[in-house]
């Protein structure tokens, strides 16, 4: 139980109803490093945290750069908390900066040291680690939206003050007891997931001091492919790899309608629709990781980042799976009218537009052998006609949505017998528009 529950202490929790993605959450709490931090900057707040999505928070503590479950920040009823919004409101583009700028920083260390520094009024120089306001202040920097005067060093207090945010009035909800000890009963998966990735990270700067995150990683594992293994190694005794089988066991209903129509409506409700709030069309960051890692595995040959990309393609078909089953009880439930996916038409824009994402590869080589033939209606592998629209069987399709290839006869063949079992895309199927790549 967490060390208010236990003491008795009032506590209160965000509103998730009101937050939206893009917000600035500020708290505090009544340690002696918050407090020296109000003082010093005669603010009644310490800490910055940016809302990503529904339930998550991505911020800076001593744990590095990490991301949070909203749901597990319990704050104590007399410390205050100020939810910051954009006054002109955050457009896509600029949301989708700002979450790539946070994601890209997870497992940054944090840099106590600036984090005073910035309190005191900043220096001329800084470091590529993080402290809360900085990363705060950096992220919305990336999407063009400049909230303070300098981004390196600022403080909580700086942002509060920012002419470019407005406060979100009601931003808490009282948590009762039973609530908080309800979620300190909990397997704290996003702490298990917040260590592994320390202690993967943790390991590769054994190697090299100056690496920060994954990307840092992936540069000094290019520039040095003989310790492959060794990374490799690390990703094995970190858990980075197995955690969400520990997601899974914890949360099975998540993935069956009958186990969700056996827990609480109201309850299940509110979850699926939490889901569903975090789809907004794009491609999730699983299919973007995925894609990402496939292209640097067969660019570079590493075992490492084959199985990073085999493990994003399996939290790929667990989130789709997800949002599945969600969508799947809200209908049932008469709440949501689901509509089938659209399949999307071999060499199609939108097709492209998708396999880009998914197998960047494989999306090269078919716009490749269209400039070389000149034609769409080839095979999207080897460019030969006569080429047959087909489609996964149903099973065997990929978490990204890319099922469909244009295959000649030989490809056909020799797919079919790598495990591919594609069959005839059947004019009934509901198709993309055939916009020319």
């Amino acid at each position: 139980m967490s060390r208010d529950a236990k003491a008795g202490l009032s506590t209160k929790r965000l509103n998730e109803a009101l937050l939206r993605p893009g917000d600035i959450v500020l708290t505090t709490t009544k340690s002696a490093v918050s407090s020296a931090i109000r003082r010093a900057t005669r603010s009644d707040i310490s800490h910055a945290m940016v809302y990503v999505e529904d339930r998550s928070v991505i911020d800076a503590t001593d744990e590095g750069v990490q991301a949070r479950n909203t749901q597990r920040l319990m704050i104590e009823e007399a410390c205050p908390v100020h939810v910051l919004r954009l006054r002109t409101g955050i457009s896509a583009e600029q949301l989708a900066a700002v979450r790539t700028f946070l994601r890209g920083h997870i497992g940054t260390r944090y840099s106590k040291k600036e984090a005073v520094l910035a309190g005191l009024g900043g220096a001329q120089s800084w470091t590529r680690q993080q402290f809360c306001s900085r990363l705060v202040a950096q992220s919305f920097q990336a999407a063009g939206i400049q909230l303070v005067s300098d981004a390196n060093y600022c403080s909580p207090a700086d942002l509060k003050a920012s002419p470019y945010l407005e406060a979100i009035p009601n931003a808490t909800l009282p948590m009762p007891a039973e609530e908080a000890a309800v979620w300190d009963g909990r397997v704290d998966v996003p702490q298990l997931m917040r260590d592994a990735i320390n202690a993967l990270l943790s390991g590769a700067r054994s190697r090299n001091a100056s690496i920060e995150t994954f990307d840092d990683l992936h540069a000094h594992l290019i520039a040095h492919p003989d310790q492959d293994e060794e990374m490799c190694l690390l990703l094995d005794i970190s858990g980075y790899l197995s955690v969400w089988q520990i997601e899974k066991e914890k949360n099975p209903w998540q993935y069956d309608l009958a186990l969700m129509d056996a827990a609480p409506t109201e309850e299940i409700a509110e979850y699926c629709w939490s889901v569903l709030a975090n789809e907004d069309g794009s491609p999730n960051r699983y299919i973007i990781n995925r894609g990402a890692y496939s292209l640097l595995a067969r660019r570079h040959g590493l075992n490492f980042f084959a199985r990073m990309a085999d493990l994003y393609e399996h939290l790929a078909t667990l989130h789709r799976q997800r949002v599945s089953v969600a969508a799947d009880w809200l209908e049932a439930h008469g709440h949501l009218h689901v509509e089938q996916p659209t399949v999307l038409l071999p060499h199609s824009a939108a097709w492209f537009a998708a396999l880009e994402v998914w197998e960047p590869a494989q999306a090269m080589m078919t716009r490749r052998v269209i400039q070389m033939t000149g034609r769409t209606d080839v095979c999207s592998v080897c460019g030969d006609d006569p080429a047959t629209d087909y489609r996964l069987a149903d099973g065997y399709r990929p978490a990204g949505g890319v099922d469909t290839l244009r295959l000649c006869d030989d490809c056909l063949r020799i797919r079919r017998a790598r495990g591919e079992p594609f069959v005839v895309l059947a004019p009934s199927d509901d198709r993309a528009r055939p916009d020319a790549p």
